[in-house]
């Protein structure tokens, strides 16, 4: 009996699932009417490291998210990403966890608007 429960609780200790968004956003700011035009595919990964034990976890840094979407809006010249779909996994190494981000998106720019000319004629 012993046996039965230590089997079950092993099974539900070693493997319990997580959950999460679907991984999918259309853009990393807001472009409802504006025109654009794509300029390259996008596909990053980045990873970081803490410190866990048990349901504790502690980072040693903050992960660097932001700082890889600001580094590839300067290096592709783009105005901002669309299509974005990332992932996420884990590797535990005893205490140590090493977490990583992958990014798969398309860099665009900003199409200048060209307004119609205005009429200065008025008619009397």
């Amino acid at each position: 009996m012993k046996k039965i429960v230590f089997l079950y609780l092993s099974i539900f200790i070693l493997w319990n699932c997580a959950s999460s968004t679907a991984g999918i956003a259309t853009s990393n700011i807001p472009i409802s009417n504006k025109r654009y035009k794509v300029i390259s595919p996008i596909e990053e990964q980045l990873s970081w490291y803490s410190f866990d034990i048990g349901i504790l976890g502690i980072p040693f840094k903050k992960p660097p998210i932001d700082e890889m979407i600001s580094k590839i809006l300067k290096d592709k010249n783009a105005d901002a990403l669309v299509n974005i779909r990332y992932w996420t996994d884990k590797t535990i190494i005893l205490f140590l966890t090493r977490s990583r981000f992958g990014l798969n998106a398309e860099a665009i720019k900003f199409e200048e608007e060209v307004l119609p000319p205005v009429n200065e004629k008025k008619k009397r």
